[in-house]
């Protein structure tokens, strides 16, 4: 990559950084960052996580961090969610690096790395919403590094997909991506389940109220907007079960789509990504940075219109910037990007199997 390419990557960054600082700067509290105070409550009191509070709906370990975070924070003499969000964003940095190296360094890698670190829906995540759920794709993204690596870390690939489940289970249907398979190497069956064994390992010291991590964690779908699947209870007579059913069934229907059809594992995660999107029950603005850092290693017409309507949505929506103009998209709009962009990356995807980007390649 000559010089002047360099500058204005550089350039960039620097200019990505510059916003998500002005965001920080400017940060206040959320519920979700009000939920997270209460968390820290509960823990320095010695309180029970999950009977205490029923809006805490994810594994223990972000709880611990929050402690630690709220630790910094008094020592720093800052809010905590200014210490969440410095947090988010070293988080997304780290992404960056990490997609860098699977993008296989040079100009590709720079280009996909700053499409994630400068993506505005990128910044609405971690810098906005201060959500964590780029912590768990950060995990993710380690462990698509550590399968394409030449050699493959099988060691790796497991304890980075541990971490990703056990700091936010967002991930949960993403380990059987990466078995082995006809043309490349990959984890053993055995394997693709220490994550899940490490994920229920987590709740272990609350065994005792489980009644409660069960309604908090494994109960909790999101809101009920009127998006995706949920609009299926619209329907006279329909089950209440129908939505989640059918959101089952997409996302096993395309686990075992992109696996008969040997997709490599990065395209994989974001096509399934994509499917859990399109399909989910229950819906949170947050999510839709699920698929920002994994499409930013193959951009296209697809992801340029996701994330202009996606960042057009959180400008006009209440839980946003809430903006007074009323011809932005809304909660459909966003649905019918998602849909979009998935017809876009399987007219993409090779007749044939074909290695990934990068590191993969070599």
């Amino acid at each position: 990559m000559t010089r002047s390419r360099r500058l204005v990557f550089a350039a960039g960054f620097l200019a990505a950084l510059a916003v998500r600082v002005v965001y920080l700067a400017h940060v206040s509290t959320n519920p979700d960052v009000a939920v997270f105070a209460d968390v820290v409550a509960i823990l320095r009191r010695g309180g029970d996580l999950y009977v205490e509070t029923n809006r805490y709906n994810y594994s223990p370990l972000w709880a611990y961090v929050l402690v630690a975070l709220d630790g910094a924070a008094r020592l720093l003499g800052c809010s905590l969610a200014l210490a969440i969000g410095g947090f988010l964003t070293a988080a997304d940095a780290a992404t960056a690096a990490l997609l860098h190296r699977l993008a296989g360094g040079g100009r590709r890698g720079a280009a996909a790395a700053l499409l994630f670190f400068a993506n505005p829906v990128s910044v609405f995540g971690s810098c906005f919403h201060l959500q964590f759920d780029d912590v768990a794709i950060l995990f993710l993204v380690l462990a698509l590094v550590s399968a394409a690596a030449v050699p493959a870390s099988r060691a790796r690939t497991v304890v980075a997909l541990s971490a990703s489940l056990v700091v936010k289970h967002v991930t949960v249907f993403f380990p059987p991506l990466f078995l082995e398979r006809r043309s490349r190497r990959g984890l053993r069956p055995v394997e693709v389940l220490i994550p899940y064994a490490a994920f229920a390992a987590v709740f272990l010291p609350y065994a005792r109220t489980w009644a409660a991590v069960r309604r908090n964690v494994f109960g909790y779908r999101g809101l009920a907007e009127d998006y995706g699947t949920a609009m299926l209870r619209k329907i006279p007579g329909a089950p209440d079960w129908l939505p989640m059913a059918v959101f089952l069934a997409a996302v096993a229907a395309a686990i075992v789509f992109l696996i008969r059809r040997d997709v490599e594992p990065a395209r994989a995660c974001l096509l399934l990504f994509l499917v859990m999107l399109l399909t989910i029950p229950g819906i949170v603005e947050y999510y839709f940075v699920w698929p920002i850092a994994l499409g930013a290693l193959f951009g296209g017409a697809g992801y340029a219109v996701y994330t202009l309507t996606v960042s057009a949505f959180f400008l006009g929506s209440p839980d946003g910037l809430n903006l007074p103009l009323t011809h932005l998209p809304g909660w459909h709009g966003v649905w019918w990007s998602v849909l979009l962009w998935l017809a876009w990356e399987l007219r993409r995807l090779p007749a044939r199997p074909a290695v990934s980007p990068g590191i993969m390649a070599a």
